[in-house]
């Protein structure tokens, strides 16, 4: 289904942008209580670690890290980090960084890979590391956007819904495209597994024949029938 956007907050005359203000007061709370990030922290245990996080096409991806001792969080732990797209090739690689803030827009839909690596095994042992992962509507810096245009705070954040509409609405088309790859094959599976069953029912069929003129050929030459 297709959805239509509304036109902006200063397109609106007075009383529609107070009844929008009453309608989607409510949503906006909602939408600012969800959490939109991936944010974790996890030890090192071994000298390499990777997390995987899907991403669609042309979506920005923010990336802050910090690597600190288990026992002393204050104390930093350089490590080295490389991001990888879906099809390895790299986008991002720092030896020997405590923590950094990097932002990207994917260019290639799957799942995108950070490794972080201690110096050595030893290191990794008393390691942890915090990893804040923001994407798409996440990952923008609305503030920034709305001192650029001049919004105040319900348009600022009618337009973050907006965006947030938008991808909620881009997940799903990407969503129904593998609801339908799937339900292709399992057709195809289906096809073949019965074509599978008709070719193996003919060929016992026609060695139950073959055996029944052998036997009785058989038998007649040894003048048994």
């Amino acid at each position: 289904p297709n959805i239509v956007y509304g036109r902006s907050m200063s397109a609106l005359p007075t009383f529609m942008k107070f009844i929008v203000v009453l309608v989607m007061s409510p949503l906006i709370l909602l939408t600012t209580s969800i959490p939109c990030t991936f944010a974790l922290e996890f030890d090192m245990l071994f000298q390499t670690k990777c997390v995987m996080e899907e991403i669609s096409k042309n979506v920005l991806a923010v990336i802050d890290y910090e690597g600190f001792k288990r026992d002393s969080p204050s104390e930093k732990v350089p490590l080295s980090v490389k991001v990888e797209d879906p099809y390895g090739d790299v986008v991002y690689v720092k030896d020997n960084s405590e923590g950094e803030h990097y932002s990207f827009t994917t260019k290639r839909q799957g799942d995108y890979k950070t490794c972080f690596t201690a110096k050595d095994l030893q290191t990794a042992k008393t390691t942890k590391v915090r990893l804040d992962w923001k994407t798409g509507v996440a990952a923008t810096d609305w503030d920034a956007i709305a001192k650029k245009d001049n919004l105040n705070a319900i348009a600022a954040e009618l337009k973050r819904m907006e965006e947030l509409t938008k991808e909620i609405h881009e997940e799903m088309l990407v969503m129904k495209q593998r609801e339908m790859q799937m339900r292709d094959m399992n057709e195809s599976t289906n096809s073949r597994v019965a074509w599978f069953s008709v070719t193996s029912l003919l060929v016992c069929v026609g060695l139950s024949i073959w055996q029944l003129y052998y036997l009785r050929s058989f038998f007649e030459r040894k003048k048994l029938l």
